[in-house]
């Protein structure tokens, strides 16, 4: 996610916008008379497609936001906070995070979240705006899915379908909705949602670069047919959490990297598929890319080898909290 905006147009709102913008690890503006001129930011901020939380009331964000407003298949996450935090009100962007955000909000300051669209009071999460752990793959099929769901007809699910019946939505075999849950990336009817259940688990010597580590990780993606986009984590040994390759190449796939110690990868060692000789001679491991890989539970692909780099894949029988996975690099 891009970095928010977190704005206040008054004193009376620079406390909560202090708070927003800490836990969402952003700047706060203070806004208003004598202040910061809080129109252009906004404009930047809309335009950059960055999500807004703006400490006022909704008309005043919705005046500021007027000359900018346009495309809704593009418009960011908008929310306006009342300046005692008790209300977070999503204007735009609703299923592109705004509702999510603003009940995270709300639920921060033990507040109200007055989510409107219609979706999103039948369901827990409107189907455009999955739960953390899930990516939709062809946002062109939520609009008419949603339709027909709203319209009286039932979701069918290939794959696991306890968070969407959880979630409030209608789930049957015979319905005439398809959902399709799973990691690979094979076109198909129906909504096709990726689950954040694999690890690439890595290896690499001090001449690896970025360049090596993605193209072995897109190689090995593509021999598994798993989608980039069920990636919870890249991992590794502890010992490599400062090499500035690995963290480079997680960037661009766009997870975190995650790194467990070389007692924690030991216990993994008679469930290696590949134990190299070698290998432990020289790190005392009998396997690092298959041992971090098994950390997600199921090992799906064994050692792959390109030059410094070594990568093996590993699945988790649900999306994977990639903050409760090892630990930082």
């Amino acid at each position: 996610m891009k970095r928010p905006l977190v704005f206040s147009v008054s004193p009376r709102g620079d406390e909560i916008a202090r708070h927003v913008a800490q836990l969402l690890g952003a700047p706060v503006h203070l806004c208003g008379a004598g202040r910061e001129d809080a129109a252009p930011l906004v404009a930047t901020a809309f335009a950059q497609r960055s999500p807004i939380v703006g400490v006022c009331a909704a008309g005043v964000l919705i005046r500021l936001l007027g000359p900018d407003l346009g495309d809704k298949a593009t418009e960011p996450p908008v929310v306006a906070v009342s300046a005692d935090g008790k209300v977070a009100v999503p204007l735009l962007g609703t299923h592109r995070g705004a509702n999510a955000l603003a009940r995270w909000v709300a639920d921060g300051f033990r507040g109200f979240a007055a989510v409107t669209s219609l979706s999103d009071t039948l369901y827990e999460f409107s189907l455009e705006d999955p739960p953390p752990g899930y990516t939709i793959a062809n946002h062109e099929a939520v609009r008419p899915v949603m339709a027909a769901l709203l319209n009286g007809e039932k979701l069918r699910v290939d794959g696991p379908s306890g968070w969407l019946e959880l979630a409030g939505y209608p789930v049957s075999r015979e319905g005439s909705q398809l959902l399709r849950l799973t990691e690979s990336p094979a076109p198909g009817p129906g909504l096709l949602v990726h689950p954040h259940t694999i690890v690439v688990g890595l290896g690499c010597t001090s001449a690896a670069t970025r360049d090596e580590i993605a193209a072995l990780v897109t190689a090995s993606l593509a021999k598994a047919d798993i989608a980039p986009a069920a990636l919870a984590a890249f991992a590794t040994v502890a010992g490599h959490k400062n090499m500035a390759a690995l963290a480079a190449a997680a960037e661009q796939f766009e997870v975190p990297l995650r790194v467990f110690t070389r007692r924690e990868l030991d216990r993994e060692r008679k469930r290696l598929a590949t134990p190299s000789d070698i290998v432990e001679d020289a790190t005392g491991l009998a396997g690092i890319c298959e041992a971090v890989a098994l950390k997600a539970g199921q090992l799906i692909l064994p050692k792959q080898i390109s030059g410094a780099v070594t990568c093996a894949l590993g699945k988790a029988e649900i999306p994977l909290d990639a903050a409760g996975f090892g630990k930082p690099a």
